[in-house]
């Protein structure tokens, strides 16, 4: 199921980030492997991504632009 929030942060040092979920609730990580677009366009503050969750919750993945 996908769902969608904005990036809140991303270190393009460490690859990590996270997203605010627009449904609420605590903020989700994700890493640089998570993106499925071209990886030297790192994800900006404020973008709106859709997303599916891993299956423990915790992590973000198949990160693409929304």
């Amino acid at each position: 199921m996908k769902l969608f929030g904005t990036v809140q942060s991303f270190d393009t040092m460490q690859g990590q980030g996270e997203i605010k979920p627009e449904a609420g609730g605590d903020l989700i990580r994700f890493d640089k492997s998570a993106i499925t677009w071209d990886k030297s366009t790192p994800p900006t503050v404020g973008q709106r991504l859709s997303y599916e969750t891993s299956t423990s919750g915790d992590r973000a993945q198949n990160l693409q632009t929304a």
